[in-house]
């Protein structure tokens, strides 16, 4: 039987109180600055702490422990806590150069008392100080900061046996430890091994705390990205960098680093970048002494990888440059390596192993996506904005059998234009060859002083010229034929405007880069693309005929647009699928509410003043009360995890039972009709290793643990098909490397644990009833396309289906085999 072992540890937080400590309490000045700074309603603080204080534990990894709300100011609470005495100098300079940032001053502007103001440490242990302090951050900080002191020897047989010594860092808020860097060969770049240490509760159990243990790398640059007075960074977001400064008062060797964040800056001056927050800016100033610019971390890569001099720097190698020889991800092996590593050292200390998870699959479900399934029979048309050479690439792969997808033909041609579907109803498509100009032209940028006036015209452009032309009476879906990202001048790329122009002329769209010289590759890209955007319009696999929906089944969720907000339920009734938003009335086809989500009502994030959260809560009970009224069967809810979140506070880790669904009133909770089903696909959830025979492996099953949890793990995606079990990120750094990522289910309301391993199993089967090209997305169905309306508000695309290790710095590369947006 396989089994799964989670990469966590049952931790008792009591192991850490005989350490030695230091803390900090903020000077009475400095909390009054912050107290009596008020916003204009004069309700609301002016400035927040928080931001200073997630900085300095960034810039200094001994600050296990950030004190930042209200309780530092008005109880004089502990605000820092490290494990050295880091100097009080550098921590007053850092802390004024802010608030004179803060209020537009000079830090000589700065009140007396506030720069007269003397921060100091005092000495203690965790056990004096453990209730004013946040578990959730200082016993992860421990953890790695212990594990860090003494070097490790990384045994991978013959490949690779090598003493690595890690370095503790704080990378986005996490706690890491980064081994020190390798480097296959002159022909790849640089890369770390990173174990990261997290506290989590489960949910349900959440009186027990876990410290999960994730494992990857991180790759770094080694090649100069300024030459010649030209940047090859792209923007898009911040770039990190791990810099160490060589302190001239301490004789330690022993290197600590900071994060620190740069980006791409545009418009005058003789930069190409510039630091992303003052703090950054101030950093160098404190502790380097003098001011350093961001560009020399392009211009002089190599020199500060290699720190032969007072500054070591390693930029981290993300998606906003060109080209990586290091792809993503890390083999079974070295995951195996570093948790044994990990595991071998916390388990000395006190923590406890987690006993091995069951496969509880007791029966599997074959991966027939064909034929399609449709709800009515219809017609069809596909827009093919493209070159001609592109529009036949399509015809021809669309009517000949292929065998990547069972050896079947997508489309039967029944005249030159128009085609039979390979589906269980008559659906005719049909292709028609529109011209590109002028649709995917780069936005005309140079014209407007303000970009958004650009993307504008091309929207109404694009509306007008397709409102203006021939009009049919079936429903009209779009394929675009456009360049990559990186093709386009910087706010030129048209995709945004090309999306928002198709939905507003009444056109679901899907993109696709141009033909390569690779048919392979062309052919897996374009079945992709028009899959999923048949999947978009609403059609099922033909899974969906395999699985038995027991009554209806509801999905809810909030999609996220800038800074709104939107309630969304999905209906699956049988093979009938329909869309609830809020605002609007009725229920409406997928494409329907692909089309129509400007007219719905988006909300702030909840928080006090606003009544988001009670909006939300009342518009999927009373929904929920209309479905149990509409149908007499069972009625089941999936529910996203991260509602939990201040949305739906009742599927809390503390706050849900096994056998009770969530509360929202009287009569939902005694409705025995009604079970739910938490997913959650968030980091919350440990990654794993399987063990079959002795071996492990990438295999795929439902493993369910002694408390009621269940782990889905799907088949393997066709993009990561054809690398061995063996490889590993140090023999073969440029194979993509990556393992499907657990998915948590927990069933709520079930009578008995019979009923709850079938729901497991039918969330699990959920997964395989679109028409994406691989086997299994990670979120269900019904969950998944509700994920996928976000882009006809926001523009952009999300691939809610790829996980790579600490992808906040690793953007996973599919260009191999697939292209997904």
């Amino acid at each position: 039987m396989k089994k799964m072992e989670l990469f966590a540890l049952e931790i008792d937080e009591s192991l850490f109180y005989d350490e030695a400590i230091y803390y900090m309490k903020m000077p009475e000045s400095w909390r009054k600055f912050f107290s009596n700074e008020r916003s204009d309603n004069h309700y609301k603080l002016a400035y927040k702490v928080e931001p200073l204080g997630k900085k300095l534990k960034s810039i200094f990894p001994e600050i296990i422990s950030v004190h930042s709300n209200h309780k530092v100011l008005r109880y004089d609470h502990p605000w820092l806590v490290s494990t050295k005495p880091i100097s009080e100098l550098y921590i007053k300079q850092l802390t004024l150069g802010w608030l004179a940032h803060l209020k537009g001053y000079s830090i000589s502007e700065l009140p007396q008392d506030i720069r007269d103001s003397k921060p100091a440490w005092v000495s203690g242990t965790f056990g004096d100080i453990h209730e004013f302090v946040d578990n959730f951050q200082w016993v992860p900080g421990m953890a790695a900061i212990k594990f860090c002191q003494d070097p490790k020897i990384f045994d991978l047989g013959d490949e690779l046996r090598e003493e690595l010594k890690f370095y503790h860092i704080i990378f986005n808020g996490k706690h890491e430890c980064i081994s020190n860097p390798l480097q296959k060969s002159n022909r790849h770049d640089p890369f770390s091994y990173v174990i990261r240490f997290d506290l989590k509760t489960r949910g349900g159990d959440a009186g027990r705390y876990l410290l999960t243990i994730s494992l990857g790398t991180r790759r770094y640059l080694s090649k100069e990205q300024i030459e010649d007075g030209k940047c090859f960074m792209r923007s898009g977001h911040a770039c990190s960098v791990l810099v160490s400064v060589k302190n001239p008062y301490v004789t330690s060797s022993d290197k600590s680093f900071s994060q620190l964040k740069f980006e791409r800056k545009f418009g005058g001056g003789s930069s190409f970048t510039r630091w992303e927050t003052a703090l950054d800016e101030l950093y160098w100033d404190v502790l380097n002494g003098k001011t350093f610019e961001s560009d020399a971390l392009l211009v002089d890569t190599r020199v500060l990888f290699e720190g032969t001099q007072e500054i070591t720097a390693y930029v981290v190698n993300n998606n906003l440059f060109h080209g990586n020889s290091v792809k993503a991800g890390i083999g079974l092996s070295e995951k195996r390596g570093l948790y044994n590593l990990a595991k071998s050292f916390l388990v000395e200390f006190g923590a406890k192993e987690l006993p091995l998870i069951p496969d509880i699959s007791r029966r599997g479900m074959n991966d027939s996506r064909f034929p399609i399934v449709a709800v009515k029979e219809e017609r069809i048309t596909i827009e093919i904005y493209s070159s001609e050479q592109m529009f036949e690439t399509v015809r021809k792969v669309l009517t000949t059998a292929q065998k990547s997808i069972e050896d079947v033909v997508i489309l039967e041609q029944r005249s030159d234009s128009l085609f039979k579907l390979n589906c269980d109803k008559e659906v005719i498509v049909e292709l028609v060859h529109c011209n590109p100009e002028g649709i995917v032209a780069e936005l005309e940028i140079d014209r407007y002083k303000d970009k958004s006036l650009a993307q504008n015209k091309r929207i109404n452009q694009i509306f007008k010229q397709l409102t203006n032309g021939e009009q049919r009476e079936n429903s009209v879906i779009a394929l675009v034929e456009i360049d990559e990202k990186d093709k386009w001048r910087e706010g030129a790329d048209p995709k945004r405007a090309i999306r928002e122009g198709m939905k507003r002329a009444g056109r679901l769209s899907q993109f696709i880069y141009p033909l390569t010289d690779d048919e392979t590759y062309d052919l897996s890209r374009i079945i992709n693309a028009v899959l999923d955007l048949l999947n978009d319009y609403g059609l099922f696999s033909g899974n969906i005929r395999k699985i038995y929906v027991p009554g209806t089944l509801l999905s809810v969720t909030i999609l996220k647009a800038d800074n709104r907000y939107l309630p969304a339920i999905s209906r699956l009734a049988g093979t009938d699928l329909s869309i609830k938003l809020l605002g609007i009335d009725g229920w409406m086809s997928l494409q329907e509410a692909a089309l129509r989500m400007d007219s719905a009502k988006f909300l702030d994030y909840p928080q006090k003043g606003n009544r988001s959260a009670e909006v939300f809560e009342a518009f999927i009970t009373q929904e929920i009360q209309n479905e149990l009224d509409r149908c007499k069967e069972q009625l089941i809810v999936l529910v996203n995890a991260t509602l939990r979140y201040k949305w739906m506070k009742s599927i809390g880790n503390a706050q849900i039972k096994r056998d009770q669904t969530p509360i929202f009133n009287e009569r939902l909770s005694a409705e025995p009709r009604l079970k739910f089903i938490r997913i959650n696909a968030t980091d919350d959830v440990p990654q794993y290793r399987i063990i079959d025979r002795k071996e492990f492996n990438k295999s795929s099953g439902i493993f369910k643990d002694p408390i009621g949890v269940y782990y889905g793990v799907g088949g393997r995606p066709r993009a990561w098909s054809g690398i061995n079990n063996a490889a590993t990120k140090f023999s073969s750094p440029s194979k993509q490397l990556l393992q499907q990522r657990a998915v948590e289910y927990i069933p709520l309301g079930a009578k008995d644990e019979d009923e709850m391993d079938e729901l497991a199993i039918f969330v699990d089967h959920l997964r395989r009833i679109g028409l994406t090209y691989d086997k299994h997305t990670i979120f269900p169905y019904t969950t998944r396309v509700l994920n996928s309306l976000s882009k006809y508000i926001t523009g952009n695309e999300d691939d809610y289906d790829v996980d790579a290790e600490f992808d906040e710095e690793v953007e996973v590369e599919l260009e191999e085999k697939i292209t997904i947006f």
